[in-house]
């Protein structure tokens, strides 16, 4: 069967419009590897069939085998032999997606938080386990079972991860930052990243971070710092502390900023080598390193990241390279929708524009948050992120109803209105 050919469609498919992103750099890449003339499924081809399984949600790859089987020829799915696309996970290079993720991230125009602007670069750090079957021993993790452990650095400020590691379950996260960091950036982690080397490190690197330490953090006051919230959110914390430390066990005693509170019955200490944000501030972003668990939530189950199509390092590899990228191509053509259907009403202006937060780094009116309790704060926190920077379920199913349709008014005002 014939390779499909873009340049040959007269009107652009809504999957079309949500691979567009990708036609440059796929494009690229066949200048400088064109296919082998015996070649069955080509590179591009291969890439549209990963992007459409994780689009469409099917729950394995034998299962995408037989809805491109039967689906509708306006998507322009290659259809292609069992073993011939298992076959590709080792045929195709790994590093042939990083150029792809990469064009994504530095050319597509992404809306960034303006509460967030006056911050920083902020990102989210975590690890999160994907079962392997018992054959990939090199993905070991307990004397029972094997995993693989994907860490990635998600930026708050765009809301799309930024950098990713795939190590078998037992690999340190640690050690993973390790090798993401970059200068000016602050990172925002739980206490599974408490290191005092790696906290050194990050310092070393020009860097900052935002880290939960254990209840039992040996250390001695040095300063003791002003400790202002905003009044809407003064009974949402208890017994609220900000100070400068040094810490007892670390080698050289570095003196670091602490901020410590209680919500409930649960006490939290808040490390970090940012001095210029307020105590508030600081409670904040820690509080946004939630939003790193909603990306593992929904990568694992909206997208069916969880399913493994490869079990081979460099096909498991490819896996999450094109999980990723289907992410990112999911949420560039929600905004994309959504902003097309705010400049299309008459003298609306687009709520990224409107004026500057009360309290910097707050989404909300602080106002809003004294009905809050503590099982409720992080979603009021959060209640602006869905217009923009979530996927919804909602919005998958309507993305998936109109993939062979025409990318028209009809199908923006469909996608740009949930």
């Amino acid at each position: 069967m014939a390779q499909s050919d873009d340049s040959k469609q007269t009107e652009n498919t809504t999957f079309d419009e949500l691979f567009r992103p990708l036609q440059e750099p796929l494009a690229q890449h066949e200048q400088q590897h064109p296919p082998h003339h015996r070649e069955t499924l080509s590179f591009r081809a291969f890439v549209r069939l990963l992007v459409y399984y994780f689009t469409k949600g099917c729950e394995s790859g034998r299962w995408l085998l037989t809805d491109v089987g039967s689906a509708s020829a306006e998507l322009r799915l290659f259809q292609v032999r069992r073993s011939t696309f298992f076959d590709a996970f080792q045929r195709f290079p790994a590093e042939w997606f990083v150029p792809l993720l990469s064009w994504l991230l530095t050319t597509v125009a992404w809306i960034e938080i303006p509460e967030l602007a006056t911050l920083g670069r902020l990102m989210c750090v975590d690890g999160s386990l994907f079962p392997a079957v018992a054959k990939m021993l090199w993905a070991e993790y307990t004397s029972q079972h094997n995993a693989l452990r994907l860490h990635l650095c998600f930026e708050l400020n765009r809301m799309i991860p930024t950098h990713f590691l795939v190590d078998r379950g037992k690999s340190n996260e640690k050690q993973a930052l390790l090798r993401m960091l970059e200068a000016g950036v602050t990172y925002i982690a739980d206490r599974g990243y408490l290191s005092f080397p790696l906290l050194a490190a990050i310092v070393t690197a020009e860097a900052f971070f935002v880290v939960r330490a254990k209840a039992n953090l040996a250390y001695r006051r040095v300063e003791r710092l002003p400790a202002h919230l905003p009044t809407a959110v003064q009974h949402l914390f208890r017994h609220v502390t900000d100070q400068r430390v040094c810490l007892k066990n670390a080698k050289g005693q570095p003196i670091y900023r602490l901020v410590q509170f209680w919500v409930g019955n649960e006490r939290y200490l808040i490390l970090t080598n940012r001095l210029d944000l307020t105590t508030f501030q600081v409670i904040l972003l820690y509080a946004y390193r939630w939003q790193v668990e909603l990306v593992f939530r929904f990568l694992k189950r909206s997208l069916n990241g969880l399913h493994l199509l490869s079990h081979s390092e460099n096909g498991v590899t490819i896996h999450f390279y094109a999980l990723l990228i289907s992410a990112l191509l999911e949420l560039r053509l929600k905004q994309q929708c959504v902003t097309a259907c705010e400049a299309s009403r008459a003298n609306q202006v687009p709520s990224t524009e409107l004026n500057q937060p009360a309290v910097a780094g707050l989404m909300i009116d602080p106002e809003q948050l004294k009905g809050a309790r503590g099982h409720t704060f992080l979603a009021t926190i959060g209640a602006k992120m869905p217009r923009y920077w979530k996927i919804s379920k909602h919005w998958l199913v309507t993305l998936r109803n109109h993939l062979a349709r025409p990318f028209d008014q009809q199908a923006i005002a469909a996608l740009g209105g949930l």
